[in-house]
């Protein structure tokens, strides 16, 4: 056989099969979601966001159907296939739709004010048309508890009152001016309590080489509030000084020049 002939072959019709297969694949990924019905009255209709997503709309002549949006997500613009065919309106994060034509079919596209693009599907069905669409933002609902859990867990994390775990085992040599009242850490902070109207010195966490790295304090009530665990610190306002050594000190692991157990800190050569 030549190699033309063998170029042919692979250049052949496609069977009956063939196309029959090739026209089903495009269909079976153009498939729009209808969303679900309520459990109260099956002609309101719920669904989760997704930008990618085309949702299946089904309507009556002399009834109207409306989309309901996130608190405070109002639409911005819209665009239709056929503008002529149904009557848009829109109040606060609701916006109203309506056939005004016999053969009304056509898609809906709707931008709003969160950065959303929603897609639909828009078709008659007398017999049993929706009323109305709810959406819910499952990834986002999702993200937004797991930062408010962040949240929790840091201000739990900086109450020095906390019923966690703390060590006490804490020494210290210097100025009294500027020497703490009390200082325990919790394994993530490390918390030293002042006198009242006292004037928070700086504070220092000092490495293996002597030098000391300037840390980023918290400050709630009379309590200076570290973000990090360190084997000794240095407290200085004006010519006052006192070194906090942590007797109890147990490294985590961290490569951390400070040696404590927060990169949240700031190298200050002295």
């Amino acid at each position: 056989m030549s190699r033309i002939a063998l170029l042919y072959r692979w250049a052949a019709p496609m069977t009956a099969a063939g196309i029959a297969l090739a026209l089903l694949v495009p269909a079976s990924c153009m498939a729009a979601t209808y969303p679900k019905a309520s459990g109260v009255d099956g002609r309101l209709r719920y669904t989760s966001y997704h930008p990618d997503q085309v949702y299946n709309l089904q309507a009556a002549i002399g009834r109207a159907l409306f989309i309901q949006f996130a608190d405070g997500e109002e639409m911005e613009k819209f665009y239709t296939g056929d503008s002529d065919a149904w009557e848009v309106g829109k109040h606060a994060n609701m916006i109203a739709i309506k056939p005004t034509a016999e053969i009304p079919d056509t898609n809906l596209i709707v931008s709003t004010s969160a950065g959303r693009v929603y897609t639909f599907d828009l078709s008659l069905n007398d017999r049993a048309p929706m009323y109305g669409i709810r959406f819910s933002y499952p990834e986002e609902q999702h993200q937004a508890s797991e930062t408010a859990r962040a949240k929790r867990e840091l201000s739990a994390s900086l109450d020095p009152h906390a019923q966690t775990r703390k060590n006490f085992r804490y020494a210290g040599a210097g100025s009294r001016a500027v020497q703490p009242s009390e200082v325990f850490d919790n394994g993530t902070h490390t918390f030293m309590r002042f006198p009242e109207n006292t004037i928070f010195p700086s504070v220092f966490a000092i490495g293996p080489d002597g030098g000391e790295t300037l840390v980023n304090k918290t400050v709630r009530g009379n309590w200076l509030i570290l973000p990090a665990v360190g084997r000794e610190w240095r407290l200085r306002s004006g010519k006052a000084v006192m070194c906090v050594r942590n007797d109890a000190f147990a490294p985590s692991g961290i490569d951390n020049p400070g040696e404590t157990t927060s990169r949240a800190i700031e190298r200050a050569a002295r």
